[in-house]
């Protein structure tokens, strides 16, 4: 009755299809993480900070606005000696 182990003969049975050879496509490379220089922010008594590496700058208002001034002055000097 069930003769399926003794059977030879498998016309009735679909063959896998023959493997064909696939080209190597190289994986992607990795980019690396973007290194922070530094970091501008707002602390929660109402201050800006400033921080470049392990050090951090702290002021208030109007010591921000006072070393705008002074780094503006600062360029418009280079300018000068840069212009004579």
């Amino acid at each position: 009755m069930f003769d399926w182990f003794k059977k030879r003969e498998y016309s009735n049975v679909v063959k896998f299809p023959e493997l064909k050879e696939v080209p190597y496509i190289e994986p992607p490379t990795k980019e690396k993480d973007p290194v922070i220089h530094y970091t501008i922010g707002h602390t929660d008594d109402n201050r800006i900070s400033f921080t470049m590496g392990y050090t951090t700058l702290t002021m208030n208002r109007q010591g921000v606005a006072m070393l705008i001034d002074q780094l503006e002055l600062y360029k418009n000097q280079l300018y000068i000696e840069e212009k004579q």
